[in-house]
């Protein structure tokens, strides 16, 4: 299936990313986050440097300004849909009725924790409301995200377009006729979220014992050592702790190589010398489909749930990839040619306000 070219409007756009944070902060960068800034510039163009927001902070004034300026602002998909959304932090109604922010959400999916999806916010709700009358489509990730919005404000349903995350589209899987079968170069991705150690050091296992003449990779999305508070604290008490530093030193016992891309082009050059990726990280997983190569996701919560579903591939437990080892992942596939019309049906709407 043909690619358009990438949407030209009359006045530049802007992108709001979770992937940008504010100097100082505490949290550590996402590298699936710059996957779907990429992904989302394959189908639409680059964004400039100064075009480049994040949507975790208020922006200044001087930002706002240039914000009013842009042909569109896109909102850059991640899980950040849930009970009290707004475009950033602390963006009330009434500022974006009163100024003509024209924001369009992209590849957007549900937060995926039950106590954040339970029943939208009349604030939320309001946002959401003007947004589309400035709009034609916006863009979601997954049935499940639709089905809150449609429940939240039934009569925005037909806006409401069920595209898919911008990173599963990319030329090698909506193009090929078979999934390569390699296996020289196994990447794993880890998720270091609440109780995570039996999870990931059981994928590092499964890896390490089904492939063991095989590279292995430990690729970090989140480095959390860029935010540890001192050496002691991570290499003394860290190693009587279940931490992502003793998960790194735990993979690297057991054959693995660790790697910690330094950016998005990094990162997207380890998953494209990969064969096979294992892990709990999303956008590792439909990269890596993206590019006709085979993937195996492990379920953390329910994030990946709603966009697994319409995609048909498992959610593994990590006990029993054995399971799933046949999968067939051209259903996959077929499901991506069935949806990637409607992510080019929103693409084309972009600037048609």
């Amino acid at each position: 299936m043909q690619d358009p070219q990438p949407q030209v409007t009359s006045r530049a756009l802007s992108v709001l990313t979770p992937y940008l944070f504010p100097p100082g902060g505490k949290k550590v960068p996402n590298l699936g986050d710059e996957f779907i800034l990429r992904a989302i510039e394959r189908r639409i163009g680059p964004f400039p440097p100064e075009r480049r927001f994040s949507s975790r902070y208020q922006p200044s004034e001087v930002q706002k300004q240039a914000l009013l300026q842009s042909g569109g602002i896109i909102l850059a998909g991640a899980n950040q849909l849930d009970d009290n959304f707004a475009p950033w932090p602390a963006l009330q109604p009434d500022e974006i009725r009163a100024r003509p922010y024209i924001f369009v959400p992209m590849g957007i999916g549900i937060h995926g924790e039950p106590a954040r999806n339970s029943e939208m916010s009349p604030a939320a709700r309001e946002t959401i409301a003007i947004i589309h009358e400035r709009i034609r489509y916006s863009s979601w990730r997954c049935p499940r995200t639709v089905a809150y919005l449609r429940r939240s404000i039934p009569g925005l349903t037909s806006q409401f377009l069920m595209t898919g995350c911008p990173v599963l589209y990319d030329k090698p899987l909506l193009e090929s006729s078979r999934f390569q079968i390699g296996k020289d170069i196994v990447a794993v991705t880890t998720t270091e979220r609440g109780a995570f150690w039996d999870r990931e050091s059981q994928t590092i296992d499964f890896v390490a014992r089904k492939f063991p003449h095989a590279q292995k990779w430990l690729v970090v999305h989140q480095d959390y050592a860029l935010k540890r508070k001192t050496w002691f604290a991570e290499n003394v008490l860290g190693t009587f702790r279940k931490t992502a530093d003793a998960l790194q030193a735990y993979a690297t016992h057991r054959g693995f190589r660790v790697l910690k891309p330094a950016g998005i082009d990094e990162g997207l050059a380890y998953y494209k010398a990969a064969d096979l990726h294992f892990g709990s990280r999303l956008h590792a997983h439909l990269n890596m489909l993206s590019q006709n190569k085979r993937s195996f996701l492990t379920k953390v919560d329910e994030r990946s749930t709603g966009i697994s579903e319409h995609f048909e591939f498992p959610l593994c437990d990590p006990t029993k990839f054995e399971d799933v080892m046949d999968f067939d992942f051209e259903r996959i596939r077929q499901a991506a040619l069935r949806t990637f019309p409607v992510m080019l049906k929103f693409v084309e709407s972009i600037g048609k306000w």
